[in-house]
């Protein structure tokens, strides 16, 4: 599914870290990549300098995933891993998204902490923009993301979806198979994973017959989904919990550290462009150490 992927580099530290990340996951992928920079007007006289960093890490990531995905079995019958750098001048979320649309990238990775020429951004800034804008799944890597995960050592491979019991919700399975089937053939555990909100479930007031109702529901839906996936030749747990969703999956992400959080937005267009579904706010904001995935489920 995915054959190009968009890594944002700024020369940050947190952009190291998306750059070691980044290096693992196209080895496992054998997926091809653009590095880009964006750079600020007013620091275009440092152009020449930038364009040598950019085409340096090219190299580097091209020569180093290429021996991973060697290594993994992955590319010893097809074409090499392929990596270009690009310089472009400009406002940064304006320019990622226009190299988004013109060089057919199907999935981008960004920090969601770094530079904007002297000035530090984070989700409420460039990245938020982008996130928000963009029509292709994107990757957040978070600046104290797991040593574990980068070099995937983690004691149990896994991968966390949470769902919402919509359709809509269910369109980041896809992806996360696909991801699943081409990180190689160590087992891997899908989670399904549902957070009754109280405060939908009873109107703000804790009713337990009401609760345990849905919560009876819910886990009869990811047991049918957990039966889609199983029958694609994967091992998946399921897991209906109640809370806040938002805290709910934080913390369970903390007590069981997975390889990757993976869900879909709600994203619609409004008067102010789009917008996100709470629990994808939060989860944007608030994990600290699992990379995210978010894949648009109205595109």
């Amino acid at each position: 599914m995915y054959m190009r992927m968009l890594v944002l580099l700024d020369g940050s530290e947190p952009a190291e870290v998306v750059f070691k990340y980044a290096r693992e996951l196209s080895g496992r992928l054998h997926v091809d990549l653009e590095l880009l920079h964006v750079c600020s007007p007013q620091d275009a006289g440092t152009l020449p300098m930038r364009k040598a960093y950019i085409e340096q890490k090219a190299e580097q990531l091209r020569a180093e995933a290429g021996e991973m995905s060697l290594g993994f079995g992955v590319g010893a019958m097809g074409e090499s891993i392929q990596a270009r750098g690009s310089v472009v001048v400009g406002d940064p979320a304006d320019e990622i998204l226009k190299y988004i649309d013109e060089n057919d990238i199907d999935l981008v990775m960004m920090s969601t902490h770094g530079s904007s020429g002297v000035k530090a951004w984070d989700l409420g800034e460039v990245a938020n923009k982008v996130v928000h804008a963009v029509k292709v799944p994107i990757w957040l890597v978070p600046s104290e993301l797991r040593e574990e995960i980068i070099m995937d050592k983690l004691p149990q491979r896994s991968l966390l979806i949470p769902l919402s019991g919509s359709k809509a919700s269910e369109a980041v399975i896809s992806h996360a198979i696909d991801i699943v089937q081409r990180r190689g053939p160590q087992a891997e555990l899908v989670v399904l994973l549902h957070v009754v909100d109280t405060a939908n479930v009873a109107g703000g007031e804790i009713n337990p017959a009401e609760v345990e109702a849905e919560r009876a529901r819910m886990q009869e839906y990811l047991d049918s989904v957990a039966q889609r996936v199983k029958e694609a030749g994967f091992m998946t747990r399921t897991e209906v919990l109640v809370g806040d969703p938002g805290r709910v999956i934080i913390q369970f992400t903390r007590d069981n550290p997975p390889q990757l959080l993976a869900l879909a937005t709600s994203g619609q267009e409004g008067p102010g462009g789009t917008v996100f579904d709470s629990v994808s706010e939060h989860l944007m904001h608030r994990v600290k150490k699992t990379p995210l995935m978010l894949v648009r489920a109205d595109v």
